[in-house]
């Protein structure tokens, strides 16, 4: 349990750690000030208008900040009169500020604060989370407090979070998985794929399945053949990745005929097969990942797990595990810390069955990376190293 100041220290103490270089107006505000904004947006999260709850996020940047400037889709948008930011003033307010593409500005140079204005930008944040585009508009890079739901807020840089609060709590995010922990070393080893389409595809399959809201459960093996023993596969449905490659040419005239009907007598059968097999790139490319994620995402919604090779080739979906085949029942656990330290506070009885089923999973398979969505969001990846089973908890998926 922490209260609003232990909140502050944290995002102090994340920010300096993830945020390594930052111009002068993307410097946090001073431990006091951002206290007081905190419990103010603390109060103001807990108060409902017209049923609904409020969603916003708040800056600290000024209106005619050069920064501001390099986003030429973001635009200030200035209150005549200066709003004095108290809790009654805010909830008024807040049913018109947009979360995904708006922050509002705080005047933070001298008490009472005060509100002075609207950043209004058009963003691609959400395509660009999901890879669906590279590149694009996205929230002006700066700190900031968003307000997610009732007594719940979250620091962020940008659209990035680095630690949120909630009911007390401080939960820190890590972005590091996909790239820099064992769960990257696992699923690069005796993988095919380029790491770019890897991060595609995970990135676009995650926030899928996490939008669903149901809680889901991804097993990533070495091979089909190395778990069959350990689940039980409601719907076995091996396919290639992207369906062969992405590969579906129109097949030119002739081809399927048999070699004896072909000419030359099927001499040029070889030639004839070859003919706009040549694999898609760029945005078509990009676009079969994208259906091929979103159609893995959407076997999550069936009981059970999603079975996928380290190619990503679909095995299966709906897979329970099947614990009487699995050695040890209660394997050696690691639970890593935000700074890459051993918990030695959680324990494996600590987690509910499909966190446990994931555990035992990667105990029993070889290289396997199991990938647990809750049904709050959070995101959990384990696999086993030295013996032991580690688990990252509170993953997020960065915005490269």
């Amino acid at each position: 349990m922490g209260n609003i100041k232990t909140f502050v220290e944290s995002i102090c103490d994340c920010y300096e750690k993830s945020v390594h270089i930052v111009e002068e107006e993307q410097k946090l505000p001073p431990r006091d000030v951002l206290e007081d904004v905190c419990q103010t947006l603390l109060n103001v999260s807990c108060l409902r208008e017209e049923g609904r709850f409020p969603s916003f996020r708040v800056c600290f940047v000024r209106p005619d900040s050069e920064l501001l400037d390099t986003y030429i889709y973001a635009h200030v948008l200035r209150f005549q009169n200066p709003i004095p930011f108290h809790t009654r003033e805010l909830h008024k307010l807040a049913p018109a500020l947009n979360a995904g593409m708006s922050y509002l500005m705080l005047d933070i140079t001298e008490k009472p604060y005060t509100m002075i204005g609207i950043i209004a930008s058009y963003t691609a944040w959400e395509k660009i989370v999901t890879r669906e585009v590279i590149s694009g508009n996205r929230m002006p890079r700066i700190p900031n407090i968003f307000v997610n739901g009732p007594g719940e807020l979250r620091a962020c840089f940008g659209e990035s979070s680095i630690v949120s609060y909630s009911a007390g709590h401080c939960v820190f995010f890590r972005t590091d998985t996909f790239t820099s922990t064992l769960i990257a070393d696992q699923l690069a080893r005796d993988s095919h794929i380029t790491q770019k389409e890897r991060l595609q595809l995970l990135y676009r399959i995650l926030y899928q399945v996490n939008s669903y809201g149901h809680g889901a459960a991804i097993l990533i093996v070495p091979s089909a053949e190395a778990c069959m023993e350990y689940i039980d596969l409601k719907y076995p449905m091996r396919s290639p990745y992207l369906f062969g490659d992405g590969l579906r040419p129109e097949k030119p005239a002739g081809i399927g005929a048999h070699p004896d009907k072909l000419p030359n007598g099927g001499a040029n059968a070889e030639k004839l097969a070859g003919v706009g097999l040549d694999k898609p790139s760029g945005k078509a490319r990009d676009k079969d990942i994208i259906t091929y994620a979103d159609l893995i995402a959407k076997f999550t919604s069936v009981d059970g797990a999603v079975v996928l090779t380290k190619d990503f080739d679909l095995v299966g979906f709906g897979a329970e595990t099947v614990i009487d085949n699995m050695e040890n029942l209660l394997p050696s656990m690691c639970f890593m810390n935000f700074d890459n330290t051993e918990d030695k506070f959680k324990h494996f009885k600590d987690h509910g069955m499909r966190h446990r089923a994931g555990y035992r999973f990667c105990n029993a398979v070889e290289g396997s990376v199991a990938f647990i969505i809750s049904q709050d969001g959070t995101i959990e990846a384990c696999t086993k190293n030295n013996g032991r089973v580690v688990v990252y908890d509170n993953v997020a998926l960065p915005l490269l």
